[in-house]
């Protein structure tokens, strides 16, 4: 249940980027909780604010110059197929794609950037959005 939260959680901001809005309203739950403090914390948000009433969180969107922040984002790993990532190709991936891609990975620690991930070391898991 939780892979088709965060799947709605990721088309409706990709929707509304291509609308151009301020902000969307997304449903409410651990995972996109999570999710969205962690693209909060990267700075692809201005910010959110979680609507206890209506179970669902507004998500404030980042313009710079009248651009999106947020070109696209797309879920890698679904449930019919689940991809992992060891450190090995976190690392590969890093090299080639370091400024332009940002990976959020699940692992054993909640949801962490590919960034992080190389800095903690040892530490893999499912691959989720680019």
């Amino acid at each position: 249940m939780n892979y088709y939260n965060l799947a709605d959680l990721i088309s409706r901001i990709n929707v509304a980027y291509k609308c151009n809005l301020i902000s969307v309203k997304v449903l409410k739950n651990k995972l996109s909780i999570n999710f969205v403090f962690l693209i909060y914390k990267i700075g692809l948000i201005r910010g959110f604010y979680i609507l206890e009433r209506e179970n669902s969180i507004l998500i404030f969107l980042k313009y710079k110059n009248k651009k999106p922040v947020i070109l696209y984002i797309r879920i890698i790993s679904k449930p019919s197929q689940r991809i992992y990532w060891t450190l090995n190709v976190l690392s590969k991936n890093y090299r080639k794609h370091s400024i332009s891609h940002i990976y959020i990975i699940s692992t054993s620690k909640g949801l962490i950037t590919s960034n992080d991930a190389i800095l903690y070391k040892n530490i893999s898991g499912e691959f989720y959005v680019a």
